[in-house]
């Protein structure tokens, strides 16, 4: 590769010149010193079309990326830099995800027009997509919602002349336009998947310049610092369940949640997880996720894998519920199945093809495996599981003293940690909810009567 010309293509917006110059400072340290880099703007459709609103059922997935795709697949760039959260689900044949690098603040904020009272005068707000209405919904009843396209200086603009007394962008985009003093607030829940997330694509056959820049992708670093712990809040109301697993954002719809995590997970050396996709990958062609935690430890090993090139394009992806499917969107795996409620493998398997094949299952050392193969059987799938993640049992601490409502086990071994740690809950008067129905019957077992989230 030493004095190449990498012809590098990219929206004409001022925010994706600035997404490029960020793209390439990560780049040159792992390319040739000598490499040189050709720059070439491009609109896409979306670009052209300013008009329609993006929640528009008619707007395709690769409204954002389908004419830089197009002059990649032609030759005439070898790189295309993307805001993640615009890669199409499914990237042309012959394209390829060399890195998702590593992304800014991932959330949506709201800018406030200069002189408008904050929340008494917002009445009209800008928003792009049914994530950002719901939001902003949440943070504003009774507000009016008006679509809003265009880049960001023209957003800007339009609130600035009038048009709107808040509108909703991206806080990556306002921070590397250097107008993050724009922000009034931000948005409470999840934004898009990928937000604030960079990704260079580039040619499948361009195979020394993927391997380069794979070693750049954030997915292979996802465990080299410690992930927060959720800590329970000073105060909640008595309405409050205490919330056993280890990701309470994943479920804001539950009701007020309490942090109380009884289990914690761990994920297995990266190279006996490597040794897993080296041994079934080859040989099937889907992977299901039955947690988020299965989907960070296997993307992390598929980052660092050296078939992952050849296996992406055949596999599909499943998850066994909504925590699941969201975890695998946010690392760049978008489900082609997913069970939308908490029915876990019982409810994902309704949702898939009735064909064979071998489909990859990255566990716990504590998943029922045994009728979790049977029930894909059913399906004529054959289920290949292999250990990712241990799951180990966890003290919180002494029950709080303030009063809750009841608790919510996200699996079995939330129930055996509980009843091990609290024994003299065993008779205790509570609503005892359960996350899936194999975490349902564990509770019943143990003489715990309640109900399963649906």
């Amino acid at each position: 590769m030493g004095g190449r010309v990498l012809r590098v293509a990219a929206r004409p917006s001022p925010l994706s010149r600035v997404q490029v110059a960020e793209a390439l400072a990560a780049l040159r340290p792992v390319i040739p010193a000598d490499t040189e880099f050709e720059l070439i703007y491009l609109e896409t459709p979306g670009d052209r079309d300013r008009v329609t609103p993006l929640a528009d059922p008619s707007v395709p997935d690769d409204f954002f990326t389908r004419d830089l795709d197009q002059l990649l697949l032609s030759r005439g760039a070898d790189l295309a830099v993307h805001s993640a959260k615009d890669l199409p689900r499914r990237l042309p044949p012959g394209l390829e995800v060399a890195a998702l690098l590593p992304g800014l603040d991932p959330r949506d904020a709201l800018v406030v027009r200069p002189g408008v009272e904050w929340p008494a005068q917002v009445r009209v707000v800008g928003s792009s997509t049914p994530r950002r209405d719901a939001a902003v919904r949440s943070l504003l009843p009774g507000v009016e919602l008006r679509p809003i396209r265009g880049n960001i200086e023209q957003r800007l603009a339009a609130l600035d002349r009038g048009e709107y007394d808040a509108i909703v962008v991206a806080a990556c985009a306002l921070i590397r336009l250097g107008l993050a003093d724009r922000i009034h607030c931000n948005l409470p829940g999840n934004a898009a998947p990928l937000q604030g997330h960079l990704a260079v694509v580039a040619r499948e056959d361009d195979l020394d310049l993927i391997r380069s820049l794979r070693t750049l992708d954030f997915r292979r670093r996802l465990f080299d610092e410690i992930p927060p712990t959720h800590t329970p809040p000073l105060d909640w109301p008595p309405e409050a369940i205490l919330f056993t697993g280890t990701h309470p954002e994943h479920f804001p719809h539950l009701g007020p949640l309490v942090p109380w995590p009884m289990i914690r997970l761990e994920p297995v050396p990266l190279d006996r997880r490597l040794a897993e996709l080296d041994r079934h990958l080859p040989s099937c062609n889907a992977v299901a996720f039955a947690s988020a935690f299965a989907a960070r430890t296997f993307a992390h090993a598929w980052a660092h894998w050296s078939g992952a090139l050849r296996a992406l394009p055949r596999l599909r992806i499943y998850a066994a519920g909504p925590a699941a499917g969201d975890a695998a969107e946010r690392l760049g795996f978008a489900p082609d199945a997913i069970a939308h409620d908490f029915g876990g493998i019982a409810s994902l398997v309704r949702e898939l093809p009735s064909r064979g094949g071998g489909c990859f299952y990255p566990a716990s050392d504590r998943s029922p495996v045994d009728e979790r193969r049977r029930v894909m059987a059913e399906r004529g799938i054959e289920l290949r599981p292999a250990i990712f993640y241990h799951t180990r049992d966890h003290y919180p601490g002494p029950l709080p003293n303030r009063p809750f409502a009841g608790v919510m086990f996200t699996s079995p071994s939330t129930v055996e940690a509980w009843l091990r740690y609290y024994p003299a809950e065993r008779g205790a008067r509570r609503r005892w909810m359960a996350i899936g129905p194999t975490t349902l019957r564990a509770m019943r077992e143990a003489g715990l009567e309640g109900e399963m989230i649906e």
